[in-house]
């Protein structure tokens, strides 16, 4: 029987149960977005969470982050990090526990490793095109592809004819599902990301993150996106139902600023990044 062409207020109203941030995480967001707030009142919030404390020093004293010395207390740990990268940790950690549900349509275990990899490219793109906070590329990259495992989970029939055209036309997965349906992934990504209550950068990136055009609201960081997840693609490191050849706009190097140099310096490391993004998802998960 052929599918009816889902809208995106269809698929909305399947979902049941919005997956929701920890309390935690909410608050410390919250906080680390105030200007006003300190080190010992986003300790006093984590210590709520004794299991996601003990993850993030677990993180915080990984090789990533290369701190000269073991750090034992998760105060100082925010206070030699920062606010940002904390924020960054923490949404790592609840994220990545959030969806770990196995789904015969969608690959979790490739869509987790594509994410982490495509978090620490964001986050150095972002660093040396200096577009952004790092920590806020760190966070667009993680989160932007969550479109995807909303759809396995909640319109697979949809979910499995989408990469069913992707794989026959060797097309992309938002340019599949537009195929059949009235919404792709990107756009049920930045629903979750303004349900969560999230930046609106962040959420108009999300949504926006394959096109850019004259009327793109934040082409500086759809560039960064599209940077990395070309990148992703040259490495073979693709979520279920991208199954289009890696291309990359030119339009993208206007925007991002990087010379030759910057580029190459980002070429030469990727494989230290997909090493990092590994690390990672083992403590993370």
């Amino acid at each position: 029987m052929a599918l009816t062409r889902a809208s995106f207020e269809d698929i909305i109203e399947r979902i049941h149960t919005i997956p929701s941030l920890p309390e935690v995480v909410t608050q410390v967001v919250k906080l680390v977005n105030d200007p006003n707030s300190d080190a010992r009142q986003i300790n006093a919030i984590m210590m709520k969470d004794a299991a996601m404390a003990a993850k993030m020093l677990r993180m915080v004293n990984s090789v990533y982050y290369g701190l000269p010395e073991p750090v034992n207390d998760l105060e100082q740990a925010i206070v030699i990090l920062g606010f940002k990268t904390i924020r960054s940790i923490a949404l790592s950690i609840s994220v990545l526990n959030l969806f770990q549900q196995q789904n015969a349509n969608f690959n979790m275990k490739a869509f987790w490793a594509h994410s982490a990899v495509s978090a620490c490219l964001c986050r150095l793109v972002s660093g040396k095109a200096r577009i952004c906070d790092p920590e806020h590329g760190f966070t667009i990259g993680l989160l932007k592809d969550l479109g995807k495992v909303i759809l396995a989970e909640n319109a697979p029939e949809e979910t499995r004819a989408a990469i069913a055209v992707a794989r026959e036309y060797r097309f992309g997965f938002t340019k599949a599902c537009r195929e059949v349906m009235d919404t792709d992934d990107a756009e049920i990504g930045a629903w979750l990301m303004q349900h969560w209550e999230l930046d609106k950068t962040l959420v108009e990136t999300i949504r926006e993150q394959n096109v850019l055009s004259a009327t793109t609201k934040q082409p500086k960081l759809v560039s960064m996106c599209m940077l990395s997840s070309y990148l992703c693609g040259l490495k073979k490191i693709r979520t279920s139902g991208q199954c289009d050849e890696p291309q990359l706009d030119p339009a993208v190097w206007p925007h991002l600023g990087m010379d030759k140099t910057a580029l190459v310096e980002v070429l030469s490391v990727i494989n230290d990044e997909v090493e990092n993004a590994r690390q990672l998802m083992s403590i993370a998960s």
